[in-house]
């Protein structure tokens, strides 16, 4: 990493701590003011979210960046389109169906843009730009205990996309099937507890992406691959959240990623069976509408 680059890292470091410290303060300055929390969301709410973690670069590298963010945001509960939120798995959705059962709609996912350069499998090869996902879910509610528990499982399809922020271009599919349980009001602490395990399965292309070597990045510990569809892995996470009051809450969470048997665990970019990445985060709310969503 060059010496801006090293500058740009501090800056963002120090911004989200900045966030964090200020979010902070203004949490427990309120947390006297505002109403005690009950079922009702603001239709709407606009305010600030920062994350903060060790992540790894890509699925089985072996190697973990520390990353940091801080982002407006906003929070949108139509009765079709939701964007943002907890309750939406933060993501734009349009909620095609829904009842007590079942949920159908469309979410996004998102990646972090990788320096090859700092990676030491990768060094001297592209680097991997910033991936985003789009695509349907089906939503099973297992257990559905509003205000208390829920286990759902999800069926998730879909279509992936890097971007460099200059051009976009189309990196394949993937189908993860994902079990979801989050468990409000445990301990005396009144947290929320969540958790998601699931397989990832993705086609060539994206496959492709994080694993091909081609023939003039081949060094004598690097041999040339070329990465077949299946399966990618499983991700584990495990997390818990505060709400300090209606306007401030804190998240703390791991996410482990198992790739034993996946298909490419020959490419020399596939360096560990086991991954392990930990995160922190923030949402703090400083603008609510009066009206509540239904």
């Amino acid at each position: 990493m060059n010496r801006a680059s090293q500058i740009a890292a501090i800056h963002r470091h120090v911004l989200m701590l900045a966030f964090i410290v200020f979010g902070l303060e203004q949490a427990f300055a309120e947390s006297k003011e505002v109403k005690p929390l009950d079922n009702a969301k603001p239709l709407w709410e606009a305010g600030v979210g920062g994350f903060a973690g060790s992540i790894p670069d890509y699925p089985a590298a072996g190697q973990n960046t520390f990353r940091a963010l801080a982002l407006p945001y906003l929070i949108y509960r139509g009765d079709f389109l939701r964007v943002g939120g907890e309750e939406n798995r933060g993501a734009i959705s349009g909620r095609f169906i829904k009842n007590d059962r079942f949920e159908l709609d469309l979410s996004l996912s998102a990646a972090f843009p990788v320096d090859s350069g700092s990676n030491r499998a990768r060094r001297d090869m592209p680097d991997l730009d910033f991936l985003f996902g789009i695509g349907p879910q089906l939503i099973f509610k297992l257990v559905n205990e509003p205000g208390h528990r829920m286990l759902n499982l999800n069926l998730q399809v879909r279509s992936i996309y890097s971007t460099d922020f200059s051009s976009i271009n189309h990196r394949g599919y993937v189908f993860n099937p994902e079990f979801n349980y989050t468990q409000k009001h445990v301990t005396d602490l009144d947290l929320k507890v969540f958790a998601s395990a699931g397989p990832i399965f993705a086609t060539k292309k994206l496959m492709d992406y994080f694993y091909e070597v081609d023939e003039r990045y081949v060094t004598p510990s690097r041999q040339a691959y070329d990465a077949d569809a299946g399966y990618l892995g499983t991700n584990i996470t495990l997390g818990v959240s505060k709400r300090f009051n209606n306007r401030f809450r804190l998240i703390l969470g791991t996410r482990l990623g198992l790739h034993h048997g996946a298909t490419n665990d020959d490419s020399p970019l596939f360096k560990e069976k086991l991954n392990l990445g930990v995160f922190t985060a923030f949402i703090w709310s400083f603008k609510q509408s009066e009206l509540p969503a239904r």
